[in-house]
């Protein structure tokens, strides 16, 4: 069987980007594994190093820190997009009912966080929580509560969900941002008839509006979702992974041991492990509502 030149155009345009794919992507995916079956020191030569074939991934098995860091990771990044996704189509569906004039300026306010970097938003937080000067404790003061009644970060019970809260501060914005144009995108006769029918405002929500945004929930999973399994930045700025690990990430984890105990084969198989986690809980939903869709 030989290809017609009809269908070689479409070959011929998808291999830029199928080289980009190889060499940014594969190639770099395929050494990755290469390195974790070696027990590899940062700065040293890789063939100087020994080969313990999956002897860092037994060890995987046996590290309870691993542990305790795939179930905060797995935790920050299901509160983490629940909350982006619930908070966000709120304030989405609030805006959507405001006049344009009123609320074009109100959504401009809510889409700053987003313009923040995650480091700067850690930062800014960690000066939120700081008990002897954050405006957090102050507006706690004048109601008569403090650090007992509420930990924040300095305490192993708290400290995931007030980072979880943080994120939420910052990634909000981006679903208000999706679920506004998903919801300018439904037709408004839809609602029209909902209203003569005398349909709820709550109902039409879910008989009309939800099910058409699952697409833009399903991109909204996978971006969000992707984004939370590999957190770093903004957990390494508010507790650098404490107290007591209780908001280490394998992100933060597979760094400590890249770049400060130089275990870079090690350090390799906590990122491939994230990386499989990452499919397991946002690749494959993906991946099935594609082809539910498809059908």
């Amino acid at each position: 069987m030989t290809l017609e030149q009809g269908d070689l155009l479409p070959v011929l345009l998808l291999l830029p980007t199928l080289t980009i794919v190889v060499v940014v992507m594969l190639i770099p995916l395929c050494y990755g594994v290469y390195i974790s079956l070696f027990n590899y020191d940062i700065g040293g030569v890789l063939n100087a190093s020994t080969f313990i074939g999956f002897g860092n991934y037994i060890d995987l098995a046996k590290d309870a820190t691993v542990w305790r860091a795939l179930y905060n990771t797995v935790v920050f990044s299901v509160l983490a997009t629940m909350g982006d996704l619930l908070i966000g189509t709120v304030i989405a569906v609030l805006l959507h009912k405001l006049r344009p004039s009123v609320a074009g300026p109100l959504r401009a306010i809510t889409m700053m966080p987003l313009l923040v970097s995650p480091i700067i938003v850690g930062l800014i937080w960690r000066y939120i929580y700081d008990p002897t000067s954050g405006i957090l404790y102050w507006l706690l003061g004048l109601l008569g509560l403090g650090l007992k009644q509420v930990p924040g970060i300095t305490q192993s019970s708290t400290a995931l969900l007030s980072v979880i809260i943080a994120h939420w501060w910052q990634i909000t914005p981006f679903v208000i941002l999706l679920v506004t144009a998903g919801l300018v995108s439904i037709p408004c006769e839809l609602y029209e008839a909902a209203r003569i029918d005398g349909s709820s405002e709550l109902r039409t929500f879910f008989k009309i509006s939800l099910p058409l945004l699952m697409p833009v929930y399903m991109v909204i999973l996978v971006i969000s979702g992707v984004d939370t399994i590999k957190v770093f930045d903004i957990i390494y700025a508010l507790t650098q992974g404490g107290p007591a690990n209780a908001t280490l990430s394998l992100s933060i984890y597979a760094y400590n041991n890249a770049f400060q105990m130089y275990r870079m084969g090690y350090a390799m198989a906590i990122s491939l492990l994230t990386m499989g986690v990452s499919l397991i809980l946002f690749g494959i939903p993906f991946i099935r509502f594609n082809r539910r869709g498809a059908r």
